[in-house]
């Protein structure tokens, strides 16, 4: 029956179409085929013998009982065929299957299109983005952007009128469809782009041969349906991943795709658009602008640490408007935010990299300075202390502004916040990270070390501190992740350095985390006060 993809898909068609002479049934078909769906070979022998022309129409057709679990295979088929396709196959085949959805009749099947490319978690046997030819994505993508949106839509609002006449010419201009996915053409092909961050940035920031503007300024004014801005925001997150890149010119596009989508998302979308789907591509877009994301929510921190170097002032971004002290407007970001602090997961999706900024710009300074020269007017101060209390105090203002956006938000007390770890309050957190990179600069007395552990009150051992690592030479180190409980690293450091104080009078701990009480106290009363 499967012998070959060839003559799977023919038994296929036939009985979906109600004209199988074989005796097997679509679902006893797609039983059978879904062994062998995901080998590139036997998948290319189905989509030739198909025809391309025919996938988005074949979930649909009279005899199919469940067009989603057909398009599910359907989905992977392409997606295992995609993968032996040359350049100029991609593009025909792209070409054909845009066709096959573009025109009057024809328009819904673009919902069996997109449940062909699309996944979800409850879809076991759908194909995921990752399982497509990148460059197969990218061709369809360029031609499905050709069909226009605000055709189908107004059909469909015929078709939904209380005109039995114009209710008719609707209905007809659509055909049949699939409920529940969306009826924009580049919903599915977007979702599925987004497994692929380069050819998502690609895409995006490219510019086209002749006429309009580049895809994001295009899109930017698309009238997106819930799941098409979902999927959309999702590949822009995904391309900006790429602002780490060690490339400067895919860097320099993703810094720009960063911030235009930014300013782009603040001003052209509303919350009632958002999805949960969307909530996480927006949360991570601002993840992948945390030098940015800091800077924003510090706008109102009474130390105005922010105005220093270490605030990325330097770094061209993205187009914006300076403020006389930051080169981020703190505007969009600011907003995006309040849109989405309403779940957990977000808020600390964000709090999460704007920790890992703080570590990030901590060590930069590190690398940067040179300690004072003894005998020198400065003889007296380590610019490394200030290294690392910037950036930390302001990852401690910058979270605890979530917290307070979170509260504002939702009605639910955030004040003693545990965005970053999920158990430990986020002030005591950054505080243990900022003391570990001090510790690793070489920053405290070797005397500190001295104090390893505590006692019960009978005088036998009860807690060492396995966090302080001995070095070959005789040195230490501190290392949280070697604590017996991650979950308690930080209050066991808050503990040590009372003990190292009280024992040796070594107060550069102070220093270090300087005002990062009053930075959680200020930076939450800030965030409870946004408006939105």
């Amino acid at each position: 029956m499967v012998s070959s993809g060839g003559r799977a898909a023919q038994e296929l068609s036939d009985a979906a179409r109600g004209t199988g002479t074989s005796g097997a049934g679509v679902s006893e078909l797609v039983e059978a085929i879904s062994p062998h769906a995901s080998d590139p070979v036997w998948a290319n022998d189905f989509v030739t013998a198909l025809g391309a022309d025919n996938l988005a129409g074949l979930p649909l057709a009279g005899a199919v009982p469940d067009g989603q679990a057909l398009a599910n295979l359907l989905g992977r088929t392409l997606a295992a065929a995609s993968t032996t396709w040359d350049e100029d196959t991609c593009e025909s085949m792209a070409t054909t299957i845009k066709e096959s959805v573009d025109g009057k009749g024809e328009w819904g099947r673009i919902t069996a299109l997109n449940a062909i490319l699309t996944h979800s978690p409850d879809q076991q046997d759908a194909a995921v983005g990752s399982d497509f030819a990148p460059e197969f994505l990218a061709a369809l993508a360029g031609e499905l952007a050709d069909i226009n949106p605000d055709t189908i839509r107004r059909y469909r609002g015929y078709a939904n009128t209380s005109y039995p006449d114009l209710t008719s010419f609707g209905k007809q201009a659509l055909g049949g469809y699939l409920t529940g996915y969306s009826f924009d053409p580049l919903t599915g092909v977007l979702e599925a782009i987004a497994a692929h961050p380069q050819t998502a940035l690609n895409y995006l920031t490219s510019t086209p041969a002749a006429g309009g503007g580049p895809p994001l300024e295009q899109l930017s004014q698309r009238q997106w349906d819930q799941a098409g801005l979902a999927a959309y925001t999702t590949a822009i997150a995904s391309a900006t991943t790429l602002r780490t890149s060690t490339d400067p010119t895919t860097q320099h596009q993703a810094d720009q795709l960063a911030g235009q989508a930014i300013n782009y998302l603040a001003a052209s979308t509303t919350e009632d658009q958002y999805t949960p789907a969307t909530e996480t591509a927006i949360a991570n877009l601002l993840a992948n602008s945390p030098a940015e994301v800091t800077c924003a929510l510090n706008q109102d921190n009474p130390y105005k640490s922010w105005r220093t170097s270490t605030c990325d002032y330097g770094d061209i971004w993205f187009e914006r408007q300076p403020s006389i002290y930051e080169p981020v407007d703190p505007t969009p970001i600011t907003a995006l935010a309040w849109r989405i602090t309403d779940t957990p997961e977000t808020t600390s999706t964000i709090a999460k990299a704007i920790t890992r900024h703080a570590h990030t710009q901590a060590q930069t300074n590190l690398n940067t300075i040179t300690n004072p020269k003894p005998g020198t007017i400065n003889d007296d101060y380590d610019p490394r202390v200030d290294a690392i209390n910037i950036p930390y105090q302001r990852a401690v203002y910058a979270i605890s502004y979530l917290a307070g956006l979170t509260e504002n938000k939702t009605g639910t007390s955030t004040y003693n916040h545990a965005f970053i770890t999920g158990h430990t309050n986020d002030e005591n957190q950054l505080s243990a990270m900022a003391i570990q990179d001090a510790a690793n600069a070489g920053l405290l007395d070797p005397e500190d070390y001295t104090i390893t552990g505590y006692n019960d009150y009978t005088g036998k051992r009860a807690k060492t501190f396995t966090w302080i690592i001995t070095n070959p030479d005789g040195t230490h180190t501190i290392d949280l992740s070697k604590a017996d409980d991650p979950t308690m690293a930080p209050d066991e450091v808050s503990t040590w350095v009372e003990m190292v104080e009280a024992a040796t009078g070594d107060y550069v701990f102070e220093d270090i985390t300087d005002n990062f009480g009053n930075g959680d106290m200020y930076g939450y009363d800030s965030g409870s006060k946004y408006g939105g």
